[in-house]
């Protein structure tokens, strides 16, 4: 069946790389005996198994063939997506293992439980020995969150991150102090849109080769029904391409992006970020690399730069993505069996569509649909703040999430969806349901003030009422039920009417 292994009989190990596995450093690239063979692996069962954005398939299909072309291995197997076949990834390894001989499988830890899990039962199942290495796309090692959080009965973000930058030495003191005197600037981070006095300048545009085209095609052939377009395609397929966007953010964009890291802009999507979530969670780019270039971009500015711009975009880096990883290894599998609030409903295409009627949250949904982007106060404040108000199961929110973003990976979305989404997680990290009515979505955006705000409202006030005990359970939160209880008996009813109309119209 495979007739093209015949000259592997000697080889001794089965070395694979995943799509987000691209990392330079990759340990698996490193002390490669000559009898060894590289796989790369492109058809990741997730692909099939849930629609992703059009645009992440191609990213991750395109980047990892240029890297490819990059390696000097002799022995490269190269499994390609294929509109004819849905490979399974054992079936795939049994045939590759029986042909070549293999005793050894190595790979970095993938970033999936499912696919751990698989690997680890397929080893197991057919005599193979498997070593497992440190994913290069982290800061931390798998030991650093089980070490912090040992003697924690409540795993808070904040000291996770203080954690990891006296451990690691960044944006530190030589006394041992942060830089500035305080660890957290956030504060300074949450100026509303209408603050907004200078132009935001417009992205590099990067021009899809020959790969990329082609990429594009087979993603084209090989999910038709995923959602997104290509048209809009402006992702940096190597790792050059991605330090290139690295530089230019720092250049342009990263003296604005902490004080308006939460504004919500509806005529510019991507405002003052980075864009480099996907680059990072793919290994195109080395997220100390990025903390680096982004202190010396602060000391050599001489104060152009801000502080809460520079320690803004270290807490994105190291202290959230690295707490997520840590959050999502320590509570998996049971992790994704969470409902806290019991939630049953379904979406209905208007949340793909983006014609819920609810201008802030159809413009986010259609923001994603084109670019398989939106910044994350977008997401969490207005689309999954919306789906969880509406009642919507989290299982339904994870697959959504899941479906829509070019830097969505099963590690990323369970804490973030099960967690800070939907809180169905009842608290493992997030001491409160990040919920929202339609007071903040003016704050912080461009939007008018219109019926959608009642829409909103009712759902917000409903939601509430719903879970009465455990908001006056909560001194943080018993303030909404006061509020609650003093609201004109008639305006209630008007926009709990309203919100019901919306969830009914919306959901099933």
């Amino acid at each position: 069946m495979f007739p093209h292994y015949k000259k592997l009989l000697k080889m001794k190990s089965l070395r694979i790389i995943f799509v987000d596995q691209l990392s330079l450093n990759n340990p698996v690239l490193c002390d490669i005996e000559k009898d060894d063979s590289l796989l790369f692996y492109e058809p990741c069962e997730t692909f099939y198994e849930i629609k992703h954005h059009k645009q992440k398939i191609a990213f991750l299909i395109s980047s990892m063939r240029k890297f490819v072309q990059k390696q000097n291995h002799k022995n490269i197997i190269h499994c390609k997506i294929n509109k004819n076949k849905k490979l399974k990834l054992g079936s795939y390894l049994k045939n590759i293992i029986e042909e070549g001989k293999f005793k050894k499988i190595i790979v970095s830890k993938p970033s999936d439980f499912k696919t751990n899990k698989d690997l680890m039962f397929f080893c197991q199942s057919n005599g193979i020995e498997l070593e497992v290495l440190d994913d290069k796309k982290f800061i931390s090692t798998s030991e650093d969150f089980t070490d912090w959080a040992s003697d924690k009965k409540t795993r808070i973000q904040e000291y996770y991150y203080r954690w990891l930058r006296k451990k690691y030495k960044i944006f530190m003191l030589e006394n041992g102090k942060p830089v500035g005197d305080k660890w957290n600037f956030d504060k300074e981070n949450r100026k509303g849109i209408s603050q907004l006095k200078t132009e935001i300048p417009e992205r590099i545009q990067l021009k899809p080769d020959k790969i990329t085209f082609d990429a594009m095609v087979d993603v084209e052939e090989c999910f038709p029904e995923s959602p997104g377009s290509l048209e809009n395609f402006n992702w940096a397929t190597t790792h050059k391409e991605a330090e290139d966007i690295l530089d230019d953010f720092l250049d342009r964009y990263f003296e604005n992006y902490g004080s308006f890291q939460d504004a919500i802009n509806k005529d510019n999507t991507f405002m003052f970020h980075s864009l480099l979530s996907p680059y990072l969670n793919a290994g195109l780019i080395d997220p100390k690399e990025c903390i680096e270039k982004a202190e010396n971009k602060y000391y050599e500015s001489k104060g152009k730069i801000p502080i809460n711009s520079v320690e803004g975009f270290i807490r994105q880096i190291l202290g959230w993505r690295e707490f997520i990883k840590g959050v999502y290894w320590e509570n998996m599998p049971q992790y994704k069996n969470l409902n806290f609030w019991s939630h049953k409903l379904k979406l209905n295409s208007n949340w793909y569509k983006g014609t819920t009627g609810i201008p802030p949250l159809d413009d986010a949904i259609k923001e994603s649909n084109d670019y398989g982007y939106t910044h994350h106060i977008n997401r969490l404040m207005i689309i999954s703040n919306m789906m969880n108000l509406t009642g919507v199961n989290p299982n339904e929110m994870y697959r959504w999430f899941m479906e829509m973003y070019i830097d969505s990976y099963d590690w990323v979305m369970v804490p973030n969806v099960y967690g800070m989404g939907s809180f169905a997680d009842g608290g493992i990290f997030a001491t409160k349901p990040y919920i929202c009515g339609s007071s903040y979505m003016l704050r912080m955006s461009n939007y008018k003030k219109g019926e959608w705000c009642d829409i909103v409202d009712g759902l917000y006030w409903r939601f509430i009422e719903n879970n009465i005990k455990f908001f006056e359970s909560n001194p943080r939160l018993a303030i909404m039920t006061r509020s609650l209880a003093k609201m004109d008996s008639e305006r209630k009813k008007t926009i709990f009417k309203k919100a019901e109309l919306f969830i009914e119209q919306n959901s099933f």
